[in-house]
Order: structure tokens, then sequence, then C-alpha cells
């Protein structure tokens, strides 16, 4: 088998208030072809920041890194960028599917970057779904999706441009553990079928027990370990033995019967007087605690039900944007869109009020818009069907920030106040929305930006991307 990843003494050191922290000290690793690796560790050993140096995300501080036999740590960012998108997939612990995608468009999406033809790359994401049990669910958006289907998606999406090496940053993590199975499965299937060379970061035993080799991560630092067992066995309750009760402290084991207070004594009605003073100060407490309570409780209530219409409200109206036309002069038209998905409530929206910006030297700099017809200020009803929400602004800066070559990074800020009766009655609450794109420059055409990316002739040169929040 061949050498598809050497790593060779990789440290990352990051500077902190009272010195320097190495999250990576003097790491070595090589992975084989159709060889299945798994490192395991605690939360911060440097697991994830060792996957980042591995898969060419982050640059180490010291040390060397080969894949196939290229020095990664010798290329430019475009060439790194190129080689990267090409022989390395990535399942991310987050999933990071983009929200206003379908299965198969995010599936499809590493194939269109890299420049293949849109035949090509859903072909491929087709295959990829339906041979991970997602052939079904190909229209369905990430949050009509649960965990572990979201899972598959990503794994399809790592898989799409056929990669040398598949990275996975803790694909089992927060599933339940039917979801949990079936990724294990998919896991096992890709280490007999697929030859793949697989290197996993995790928590758990169960997928290192898949793994053909084990390493330990402690403190930024590599050790091979034993594989753990296929059946991870929980330890028994230990059962305690001895008395129910502890034996009362020396010097009051005695029974002795309490005396009353001789008669005439003045201990008999100060004791009443004390008792009464107490017993009314008691309940006084006891009075306002319970009014107290109450109104606490009250309060919660109403809290309690603007939460749960906050998180239903969130969870059933869709906002998102739909497109977006450049024209030559600079000017954009564009759209945003609202949907309700539960048919059995109503929700009225105040706006939305939207604002654009474009990133320059690192930072966002605010672009001239307009809505139309006065939408900041219109109170409308959100139906299940869309609602598209248009919105116009002038682009043409000479400088901007170039994150794929030859488009600007937008962002656009949507903020809507939503209530549930149409004269805004009742709980209101503001919702905001961050949207992150990338738009293609109108002064250049599709062939300089398949130039200046590397895309080969004749591949697809979106008009726009949608991204996830970042």
């Amino acid at each position: 088998m061949s050498v598809i990843l050497d790593a060779q003494n990789l440290s990352r050191i990051y500077p902190a208030r009272r010195g320097s922290i190495a999250a990576v000290r003097q790491v070595s690793i090589g992975i084989q072809s159709g060889e299945f690796v798994a490192i395991c560790g605690r939360s911060g050993s440097g697991k994830s920041t060792l996957m980042a140096l591995l898969g060419a995300l982050a640059r180490p501080d010291h040390g060397t890194l080969y894949l196939e036999g290229i020095d990664l740590l010798q290329l430019s960012p475009r060439k790194l960028a190129h080689l990267r998108a090409h022989r390395i997939g990535f399942m991310l612990q987050t999933n990071s599917l983009l929200p206003g995608l379908t299965a198969l468009d995010n599936a499809a999406l590493p194939g269109l970057l890299a420049g293949e033809s849109q035949h090509q790359a859903y072909s491929r994401a087709q295959k990829l779904l339906t041979r991970l049990g997602m052939g079904d669910r190909w229209d369905a958006f990430p949050n009509e999706l649960s965990g572990g289907q979201q899972r598959r998606v990503s794994l399809a999406r790592a898989l799409q441009h056929e990669p040398a090496l598949l990275l996975l940053d803790e694909p089992t993590s927060n599933l339940d553990p039917l979801a949990e199975e079936e990724i294990l499965t998919v896991m096992r299937e890709l280490r007999d079928e697929r030859k793949l060379a697989i290197l996993a970061v995790t928590h758990g035993n169960q997928l290192a027990s898949l793994a053909d080799r084990v390493f330990q991560m402690s403190a930024g630092q590599l050790a091979l370990t034993e594989k753990p067992p296929a059946e991870t066995v929980r330890s028994s309750l230990i059962q305690r033995q001895g008395p129910v009760f502890e034996k009362a402290p020396q010097g009051l084991a005695t029974e002795e019967k309490p005396k009353p207070a001789p008669v005439g004594d003045w201990r008999g009605p100060a004791s009443f007087f004390l008792a009464s003073l107490l017993l009314g100060a008691s309940l006084l407490y006891s009075t306002d605690r319970i009014i107290a309570w109450s109104q606490g409780r009250q309060l919660w209530a109403k809290q309690e039900k603007k939460r749960i219409t906050e998180e239903i409200a969130f969870r059933q109206l869709r906002a998102d944007v739909d497109s977006f036309e450049a024209k030559g002069d600079g000017n954009v038209h564009a759209n945003l869109f609202l949907q309700n998905y539960d048919s059995s409530r109503r929700f009225f929206i105040l706006g939305p009020s939207i604002l654009v910006f474009v990133q320059t030297d690192g930072r966002w700099d605010s672009v001239p818009q307009e809505t139309t017809e006065g939408s900041d200020t219109k109170i409308r009803e959100v139906i299940p069907t869309k609602t598209l929400i248009p919105f116009q602004f002038q682009l043409l800066p000479a400088k901007y920030d170039e994150l794929i070559r030859g488009y600007f990074h937008i962002r656009i800020t949507s903020t809507m106040v939503i209530s549930e009766t149409k004269e805004a009655q009742g709980d209101l609450f503001e919702r905001q929305d961050d949207y992150y794109i990338y738009l293609k420059d109108p002064r250049l055409s599709a062939d300089e930006i398949r130039r200046l990316n590397g895309w080969v002739s004749g591949s697809v040169v979106p008009p726009w991307i949608a991204m996830p929040s970042h």
C-alpha cells in the first residue's frame, strides 16, 4: 500500500498572556491507502487542531507535511486550495450544511466548485446519497433532516470529488445510538470497499474499535495505544453494605426521657411566648414566600409562553435569500423570502429592515440600498407559500476581499418584529438573521472567473453562492 499522508514533527503553538501554549507538539504520523486511523483524546487535548494541520486548513509552526508525495507546506495558497478541493474530504463535527440548499445541492457543491460540469457533479451526488440511504430525501433542506441524516449528507459531500484522504471530526457525536450505528456501518463499508485513507478524531470507543491503528492524544502529544473492544462494557453499580442509617454520635445514644418544667417555673410562660412569637413570624414569612412564589410562577409562565412562541416562530418561519442579479452598472436586484411551515398558526411581521455590507480589508463596509414598497414599515402575514421581499443596492467597489477570486463577500442583515396577531397585541419579539453570499463581480466574464480560480474550461460559474452563517 502507498503512503497517502506523511507528517513529521508537526507543532502548533499559540501565544497567551502567561506564555505560549503548544496545542500540538512534535507529532509524527503516516497513513497508507486503505488504512483507517483513529485519534482519541479528551476535549482540549489538541485533536481538532491536529486534524486542521493534517488537512492543510492551518499551517504548522514546525514540521513537514506530504500528501501523496507532494510537500503541502511549499505550495502557494492557490495551489494548496486546489489540491485540498480535489484530494481531501472533510466531514466536520457540526455538519456545516448550507441551510438554503437541498441535500442534493449540498452534496454536489464540492464538485461544482472544483470545476466539474453540472451533470457530473449532480450525477455523482445522487449516487452517493442513494448509497448512503438518502436517495429519497434528496430534495430535503438541512432543517428537515435528523442529525444522523445530516451526517450522511455531510459524508456524501466529503466523498463527492473522490478524495484520497477522508478526515472525520467526531462523526458520531451528539447522535442517538441508532443514528450512531448507521454512521459506524458506513465507516465499515468505506474501510472495506472504497479503500480510502481515513483519519477520525473521536471521544468514543465504538468508532475507534473499527480502526486499524488507534492513537491517544494528550497535551498535544500523540502515542500509539491498543484498540478498544468492539463492545464497551458498562461498569455495574457498587452495592453499599452496612446499616441504612449512621450510628448516633457518642453522648446522644442514651434513651433519656424529656422532663416537664416544674409548676411556677418561669421557663413555661417564657417558652410559650417565644413559641407564639416564632409561630407568628413563621406565618408572616411563609405568607410572603407564597405570594412571591405565586408572582414568580406567573412571571415564569408568561416568559415560558413567550419562549415557546419564539421557538415555534424560529422553527416554523423560514427566512432565507432567494435570488441575486447583478447588472454591469453595479445595480443589484435581490430577493429575500419568508415562508410559514405551520398552517395551523398565524404569524405577522413588521419589516424586515434590510442592511447590506461588503467585506473590504477584513472589515464590513455598509452598501447603499433601498427596500421596495416600504417593506421595513409594512405589517404582513407570513403564509405557507413563499413571500418575496425585493430590495436593491449599488455595488461597484474598486477593491474588495476575494475569498473566491472574482466574487464579492456580501453580508445581508434582516431584522423583523414578529407577532401572533395582525394588531400586534400580546408578546412581540425581534428576529435578526444574517445571510452570507459570494456574488460574482459583473465586470468579469465567466472565462475570467475560470482563469482566476483555475477552473476547467466550460465549468459552471454560478452568479452567486450562498454560504452558512460565520
